[in-house]
């Protein structure tokens, strides 16, 4: 482990009392570079490095999953029993360093983060797409076109491939055979949202017209749902599993929005070959298996001192409203130290227990020292 220790010193001036020099303007004593306020438990809190025996310590160490760990403690130094409020500050790096190095630009972007609290978001997705239409070599031989809008494409029946989370991607099918040609599909998909579904239409009696039952599978989120159906040819529903009628012969393609209880909002559409005899369609299935973060890659630890020298850390399930920010990254150059260090200033609010005694941290701001090599 690579430790380093900041002092901010005061330096006090001395002047000939007979010259009676007045002392130098008080703006010109040097601000403190690494603080944090912030309320803690309904107490503001206001600490500076340099100021009542604070100091700013920078370490960096790589975990058993050959992870980097960036961290920064703002605590009064050589102190026991009750040494007033310490705050440490953990930021793992982005990826796996199997060679010893870091990229320390990137480990410390500026943007959010999440919190290492054990309810981690997947580290990416699984995405299985599955045509509805498939190949009858006694029927039709189907030949299937996979295209996403990050660039990759597949020419299987099935397509399964890994996804970013919390992104957005445009999925298309191009079916094409011999009895109905090509036929292309598409759907959006943000993978990770916490509402997705899949759209089924089947044509229902009288089958000398074009009547459809709409329905949702795999309906994913927080009840109750919200539907809104447009069908393509000027008329909509918000029931949730609808039946419509198609007065004009035509490929029709339908859109469902669903919005669940939170908000979250989710987008499908499917294709209506609304025709009489066979048809011919490029639908598609999609389903999302998230592939958990074991390694804990691009989170954030928050270690609290109070005034009492108790220590209080992360649990699970940390609020929505509970965010840890970078706001700012800059190069920083201790006058006394060749180590370089970066100064990072962030925002968060979380919550930290000792044992299951909590401790609410709201509307933090700090800068703090993280080394690097």
């Amino acid at each position: 482990m690579k430790i380093h220790v900041l002092f901010v010193l005061l330096i006090a001036v001395l002047f000939n009392s007979c010259n009676k020099k007045s002392l130098p303007p008080k703006d010109e004593e040097p601000l403190p570079v690494f603080y944090c306020k912030c309320d803690v438990g309904g107490f503001a809190v206001d600490i500076k490095a340099g100021v009542n025996g604070y100091y700013m310590k920078s370490s960096y160490y790589q975990d058993s999953n050959s992870v980097y760990a960036f961290r920064g403690e703002l605590k009064q130094k050589d102190c026991s029993g009750d040494c007033g409020f310490g705050l440490t500050v953990i930021i793992n790096d982005y990826q796996v360093s199997t060679n010893n190095t870091i990229n320390i630009d990137s480990a410390l972007a500026v943007g959010s983060y999440q919190y290492n609290d054990g309810v981690l978001a997947p580290l990416y997705y699984t995405g299985s797409f599955i045509p509805e239409a498939q190949s009858n070599p006694t029927v039709q031989a189907i030949s299937y076109n996979w295209a996403f809008s990050d660039g990759w494409a597949w020419n299987t029946t099935n397509c399964t491939r890994s996804l970013k989370t919390n992104t957005n991607y445009t999925t298309s099918l191009t079916t094409n055979c011999q009895q109905f040609g090509v036929i292309t599909h598409n759907n959006v998909y943000k993978v990770g949202n916490p509402v997705q579904t899949n759209v089924s239409a089947v044509r229902i009696y009288p089958f000398t017209a074009f009547y459809y039952k709409f329905s949702t599978t795999n309906l994913t989120g927080t009840a109750p749902f919200t539907y809104m159906w447009e069908f393509d040819d000027g008329y909509t529903s918000p029931d949730a599993a609808p039946t419509h009628e198609y007065l004009i012969s035509k490929l029709y393609t339908a859109k469902l929005t669903v919005i669940d209880a939170n908000n979250d909002t989710c987008i499908s559409y499917y294709q209506v070959p609304a025709f009489s005899g066979a048809v011919g369609q490029s639908n598609f299935t999609a389903n999302f298996t998230p592939v958990q973060n074991t390694k804990k890659l691009s989170t954030i630890s928050i270690i609290v001192n109070d005034a009492k020298g108790n220590v209080y850390s992360l649990l699970a399930n940390q609020a929505d409203k509970n965010k840890f920010e970078i706001v700012s990254v800059e190069n920083y150059q201790a006058a006394d130290n060749n180590q370089a260090f970066k100064k990072v200033k962030i925002r968060f609010n979380c919550t930290v227990y000792n044992g299951t005694t909590p401790l609410e941290i709201k509307d933090a701001e700090a800068v703090i020292a993280i080394a690097y090599k």
